[in-house]
């Protein structure tokens, strides 16, 4: 991705720095309450905790305090993109039903856009003691360790059955009947397993009905680290249009090595009925 404007990079590190202040800070609350916290039930039937909003409310107010001409828009807060130069995308808690359950496979995710396109992105999974962070420009990285995504296969082959492809239980469901000789796992976390493939462990992930706040952060991983992230069938994501209601958009989201690779094996899987 193109190296971003002194300027522009100079506000990219000051909001990294606060990103990772106010996630820090949130990690005790954070382990203490996995497993031990009760939900509710949201409008939409996903779950919803009081810790979600907590952290949601935390963030917000950090951002607040060191970038307050920046914009919000956040699963669980405002869901409406705002019409501001910077806008924050955050899912406080993604992988929430895992999160309830004591699974450590959740994270919060954190992306920063500008003009409407996310240039920061920060994925943290205390549970999991990994924390990934992407810059536009200047690559992705889990702990300091650069990531980089793993070369595209051939999903077809049996040769590459122990390799990871990350899906929904919907679409784990299609994959044999689809060709895919890969080895799904569902996982239950959007943003993770995006990360996962920036990481170079698995080879694609595909998600049917993401949100912008379950993509936005692992996008930029994705693409800092080589890969590419595709709408197949869909809307573009980018750039984030102020004044649309998200909670209302979610389109099919794939990501791989190569983008034409992932929009195949979509078409593959939701071929399947």
């Amino acid at each position: 991705m193109p190296v971003l404007r002194p300027a522009v990079a100079a506000e990219v590190a000051t909001a990294r720095d606060v990103a990772v202040k106010a996630l820090d800070d949130l990690h005790e609350l954070l382990l203490d309450a996995s497993g031990e916290v009760d939900a509710t039930e949201k409008t939409d039937g996903t779950p919803v905790t009081a810790t979600d909003h907590t952290v949601d409310e935390r963030l917000a107010s950090a951002i607040g305090r060191a970038l307050p001409g920046h914009g919000i828009l956040s699963e669980e807060r405002n869901t409406v993109a705002p019409d501001t130069e910077w806008t924050w995308i955050i899912d406080p808690i993604d992988g929430t039903s895992n999160f309830i359950a004591g699974l450590p496979w959740w994270c919060v995710s954190v992306a920063l856009a500008f003009q409407g396109v996310p240039v920061l992105g920060v994925i943290d999974a205390p549970a999991l003691g990994r924390r990934y962070i992407g810059i536009q420009g200047e690559g992705a990285n889990r702990q300091g360790r650069p990531l980089r995504v793993r070369p595209t296969v051939d999903w077809r082959s049996p040769r590459y059955r122990h390799l990871p492809v990350m899906l929904t239980t919907g679409t784990a469901r299609r994959a044999r009947a689809a060709g895919l000789r890969l080895n799904p796992r569902v996982m239950g976390s959007t943003a993770l397993d995006l990360a996962i493939v920036a990481e170079g462990v698995a080879v694609a992930s595909v998600a049917v009905a993401p949100h912008v706040w379950d993509v936005a952060a692992g996008m930029v991983l994705v693409q800092e680290a080589g890969g590419e992230v595709v709408t197949p069938g869909g809307d573009p994501w980018l750039p984030i249009e102020p004044g649309t209601d998200h909670q209302k958009v979610a389109t099919t989201t794939a990501a791989a090595a190569d983008g034409d690779d992932a929009a195949r094996l979509v078409e593959a899987l939701l071929a399947q009925t």
